[in-house]
């Protein structure tokens, strides 16, 4: 991981750049997503983390983000696989589709 920073939508704002870390074996590249949800461009960062075949998401206040000793394990726990919503329940095998 390094420190450089990257500029942000608003002027004067910048996030620590991390290129990836290490999670329970696995090493998690990250890339920061240019969109965010409505009405929280100033405050949430969009992240799209990525290890091995696995894509994943996940939404967190900005803060959360840059800080020197982000929490890894909560961000994966909460992030929800690429292509995949909150809202819909993935399918156990033998449901009905």
């Amino acid at each position: 991981m390094n420190g450089r920073s990257l500029p942000l939508t608003t002027p004067g704002d910048f996030m620590l750049e991390r290129e990836f870390f290490h999670l329970h074996g696995r090493t998690w590249f990250v890339r920061v997503r240019p969109s965010v949800r409505s009405g929280e461009t100033h405050t949430h960062l969009t992240l799209e983390l990525v290890a091995d075949t696995e894509t994943r998401v996940v939404s967190c206040r900005r803060e959360e983000w840059d800080t020197a000793d982000p929490d890894f394990a909560v961000l994966v726990e909460r992030s929800v696989t690429a292509g995949a919503s909150h809202q819909v329940a993935p399918r156990t095998p033998g449901s009905p589709e």
